[in-house]
């Protein structure tokens, strides 16, 4: 089963799948590029709708088995840091429980991630987040 987490614009944010073999999280860099077919996907005979609620409560219960977590010092807190990207280094704050600041964008994928500047950085550094790049944390949130 496969979960995915659409916005109105048809941008994937989140995506987990479940099997017998396990949980894996992995928005693959393809549903990142461009909006997928909401409406195609919604009338698959296989999909099934759920509530935003039901979503986060599933999230909630699988995501302490990410990867990614393990890349930050402690997720319980905030952080402030960079990922690397070809030539380009990213800014990020990892700030739980918090929106983001002026300037900043969501990364896609992520609750609590954000980076400085628009979208294309934020799908730039969410590829780079996923492809396990180069990435530093210092504790405390750059911006409030």
């Amino acid at each position: 089963m496969t979960l995915y987490e659409v916005d109105a614009s048809g941008w994937v944010h989140r995506q987990v799948q479940l099997s017998a073999e396990g949980t894996r999280f992995a928005p693959e860099d393809i549903l990142m590029c461009s909006p997928v077919n909401t409406e195609a996907m919604v009338d698959h005979p296989a999909t099934e709708e759920i509530r935003h609620e039901e979503f986060e409560l599933l999230w909630g219960e699988l995501q302490e088995g990410r990867a990614f977590l393990q890349r930050i010092p402690d997720p319980r807190v905030p952080w402030e840091g960079w990922v690397e990207h070809g030539k380009r280094r990213y800014s990020m704050q990892w700030l739980p429980g918090r929106g983001a600041p002026a300037g900043w964008s969501p990364v896609p994928g992520f609750v609590n991630l954000f980076v400085r500047g628009d979208a294309a950085q934020a799908r730039a550094a969410c590829a780079a987040v996923f492809v396990d790049r180069p990435m530093g944390w210092s504790s405390g949130a750059m911006a409030a």
